[in-house]
């Protein structure tokens, strides 16, 4: 079990808290990072986001095993199931 840290903090006339230095760097948290802040009973959880190094690898290594996708049809396949109005435009120029 991970060791909790717990800081005080005060909030502002504006609603704002400060994260301590302690808690930011155990979660890496960064200047522009998203946090999301929710409410259990009376708490106020704040949760931060996992950091990706590699986006890429990340979504390759969803399925464990290489899929056999042909990327360039189901794009194609999309462009014909999603664009409507390709063929109205065609039919109002015949």
């Amino acid at each position: 079990m991970a060791i909790a840290l717990t800081e005080t903090v005060k909030v502002t006339r504006k609603y704002q808290v400060t994260i301590p230095e302690s808690i930011r760097s155990k979660l890496g948290v960064k200047i522009g990072d998203t946090l999301t802040v929710k409410s259990e009973d009376n708490h106020i959880i704040m949760e931060s986001s996992k950091h990706i190094s590699n986006p890429s690898d990340a979504l390759w290594n969803l399925f464990g095993k290489s899929l056999d996708i042909d990327a360039t049809k189901l794009v194609e396949e999309s462009w014909i199931t999603t664009d409507n109005s390709e063929p109205k435009k065609q039919a109002r120029k015949k």
